[in-house]
């Protein structure tokens, strides 16, 4: 049986937007950092966002992409299921296919509890289905205005 310090812990998945501000330098890169540090998360991904982060990566030097698998590296992956596709392709209406395709992801992992995001969209639709969104470097609620 899980004892209550595993029921109670938070887990968050990361979309491919955080790992876009992990690879290359954006405003809130240092406040990622910071907090990724400083709260020491349990992070999840999927094989989509290290599939987003490839095509990202695609054209960079040896050196940067051994740095891009080190931050990826211990991060679970959470499963693509049937119960994932099924969330996204409703979401898919609103969303485009990979953006439908991580909430569905995050949404159906029993697991998490949290997506963090950098894009607008996605945190909307995590929230219609039950995620908080943690973004940091913004504002709570900053996709909502």
């Amino acid at each position: 049986m899980a004892g209550w310090d595993s029921i109670l812990r938070v887990r968050y998945y990361l979309d491919g937007t955080v790992y876009q501000r992990l690879v290359e330098q954006h405003p809130e890169t240092g406040t990622l950092r910071d907090w990724i540090a400083a709260s020491k998360p349990e992070l999840a991904t999927s094989a989509l966002a290290r599939w987003e982060v490839a095509e990202q990566m695609a054209f960079a030097d040896h050196a940067r992409r051994i740095q891009i698998a080190d931050a990826l590296a211990g991060v679970r992956d959470c499963a693509i299921t049937g119960r994932a596709l099924e969330i996204g392709s409703f979401a898919v209406a609103a969303l485009s296919p990979y953006a439908a395709l991580h909430v569905g992801i995050a949404a159906a992992d029993e697991e998490i509890s949290v997506i963090v995001t950098y894009d607008a969209d996605i945190a909307g639709a995590a929230r219609l289905h039950g995620l908080d969104v943690v973004t940091p470097g913004r504002a709570d609620l900053w996709y909502a205005s």
